[in-house]
């Protein structure tokens, strides 16, 4: 039995394992780049978009007579087949390869050259038959390829993390009606400021993931703005006539997305700030989320030393030394990822702003980047929304205890008592070390029902007419 085959590129012979689908380029580009233990194989949304582009390819050149139809047909077979997942251990290129993406792109290519010779009952390697360049690379360029495949993959994946923002947000909503007669003293640099409902604090946090969805969608769109049909730098120069129109009919259909050419290809080659957008999007959802987070901390700490209003669900001890602690471990997990996505978003900027002259050859480190940040974003906050806000529970007597101590009420009551004697309550409060409400009943000049009454009143949102 032959279990090895010799497979020849531009720089020699290779010898490769006899069922291997990729060829020598593959085999060299794996052996210079085996650093970051995710390869291509590892990217199923970038698998699935190349595959998908390199099936409009083929197509498109079948339609204009550039393929054969055989041939054609071959090749699109085979990348059905990758679409749909299969020889994914194949794909052997790691993610952050230096080249460009041009190891990624002849990963696929030859793949798809191999299996198509399989298909038609050809041995891989037959390269005289169906070629990785000259066949399944017809009419492209990596430059092109890369950068529509990795937009493709972003605006698919993305997808997920619309979901689970939108499941966090539901999460936010519950818990802002189940705490809407929950009265609590709103703090401004953490300091009590003015009496609100904890209600109206969840409210808002669900309000703002809401609105970071709808700019999620927008960044998203811009995504199916590709550069595919440029070739290598945007003059189309190795495709056929028509071939640009056929490409991009085709791969809207098998897509199902509104993919469309840039108005101007050089512009869609030169720049990738779409892929900056976008990152810029996902960071600021993590920032946002992680200051949620942040603020569920402070009001769970305690129990008994801290805020201490809400108590978030004890899912696992909290301290190997000190009994019945149980630490905030949720939201600190939604931090640490806030943590990880500002940081990858820097290094998608970075990529973005070093690319040279008529392309940006750093899509590799840019697709790497955004997938993290979306699998890292997408999988916590839904474990957040399920584990974390949707037990959380309100402490109300600690709450409105909280609030009837503090100064910050005494704003509340000037219409009802007056400046001056709102003044002198506070400044024997002060001097006694008690609170103001409890003065205010002592001397007859509110009860404690209708101080709830006022706070109650003084939390509804009052709405400017225009």
């Amino acid at each position: 039995m032959v279990h090895t085959r010799t497979d020849t590129d531009s720089l020699g012979s290779r010898e490769l394992p006899a069922g291997a689908l990729y060829g020598a380029t593959t085999l060299r580009g794996q052996e210079n780049f085996d650093i970051s233990f995710h390869t291509l194989g590892d990217a199923p949304e970038l698998l699935k978009s190349l595959a998908q582009i390199k099936h409009a390819a083929a197509a498109a050149n079948r339609d204009i007579g550039i393929l054969p139809p055989e041939i054609a047909e071959a090749i699109i077979a085979a990348a059905i087949e990758v679409e749909n997942g299969a020889h994914t251990n194949h794909f052997i290129i790691d993610l952050l390869e230096g080249s460009g993406g041009t190891s990624i792109n002849m990963n696929v290519n030859e793949v798809l050259a191999n299996r198509a010779l399989q298909i038609l009952g050809a041995r891989p390697g037959d390269y005289d038959r169906i070629h990785p360049n000259d066949h399944v690379n017809t009419g492209q360029s990596t430059n092109d390829v890369l950068p529509a495949a990795v937009k493709l993959a972003v605006y698919d994946k993305s997808q997920t993390l619309i979901d689970a923002l939108a499941h966090l947000a539901a999460a936010f909503e519950e818990r802002a009606s189940a705490f809407d007669d929950v009265l609590r003293i709103g703090r401004t640099c953490m300091q009590a400021a003015q009496p609100m409902r904890l209600g109206q604090a969840f409210g808002g946090y669900a309000g703002s993931i809401r609105r970071l969805v709808e700019k999620l969608k927008a960044a998203r769109d811009e995504l199916l703005v590709l550069p595919l049909g440029g070739t290598a730098i945007g003059t189309g120069l190795g495709s056929a006539p028509g071939y640009r129109s056929a490409v991009y009919r085709h791969l809207k259909a098998i897509t199902g997305a509104g993919v469309r050419p840039g108005e101007d290809m050089f512009d869609a080659m030169q720049n990738a700030d779409a892929f900056s957008r976008i990152s810029s999007e996902i960071r600021i959802c993590g920032e946002v989320i992680g200051k949620i987070a942040s603020d569920l901390v402070i009001l769970s700490s305690g129990p008994n030393s801290g805020v201490g209003e809400i108590r978030l669900p004890a899912v696992q001890p909290g301290s190997s030394i000190m009994p019945g602690k149980v630490n905030p471990v949720l939201p600190m997990m939604m931090q640490q990822v806030a943590f990880a996505v500002v940081g990858n978003d820097a290094a998608v900027s970075l990529a973005c702003l070093q690319g040279q002259l008529e392309i940006n050859h750093f899509e590799p480190v840019i697709a790497s980047r955004l997938f993290d940040s979306i699998g890292l974003l997408a999988k916590s906050t839904r474990i957040f929304a399920d584990k974390c806000i949707a037990g959380i529970e309100a402490d109300r007597e600690q709450s409105l205890r909280n609030l009837l101590q503090s100064s910050a009420l005494a704003t509340v009551f000037v219409p009802r008592l007056g400046y001056a004697e709102v003044s002198r309550l506070v400044q024997a409060s002060t001097a006694e070390k008690r609170p103001f409400i409890d003065l205010a009943i002592e001397r007859g000049l509110l009860t404690q029902d209708e101080i709830l009454s006022v706070v109650r009143e003084s939390t509804d949102y009052r709405e400017e007419s225009a």
